[in-house]
């Protein structure tokens, strides 16, 4: 897990907040929790995604398997 702000480029396009339009983010792991999954107490097993926060409004946008490079500001 990357940490500190970043500009973030996913595959060759930079990111963009999609509110603000800043290009600062933080990142934190993010589960995408099922309802099945916590039906049966195994949330811990739910897949999990990457999550990319706007150091400027807070908007969070989640990639799944993404080819992300951080570029550390």
């Amino acid at each position: 897990m990357a940490r500190g702000m970043f500009r973030v480029f996913v595959g060759n396009k930079r990111l963009i907040c999609t509110f603000c339009d800043h290009q600062i983010f933080t990142q934190r792991d993010v589960k995408l929790n099922s309802t099945g999954m916590s039906l049966l107490g195994l949330d811990w097993a739910n897949k999990g995604a990457c999550g990319l926060i706007c150091t400027q409004c807070g908007y969070l946008q989640m990639f799944v398997d993404p080819q992300i490079r951080y570029e550390e500001v």
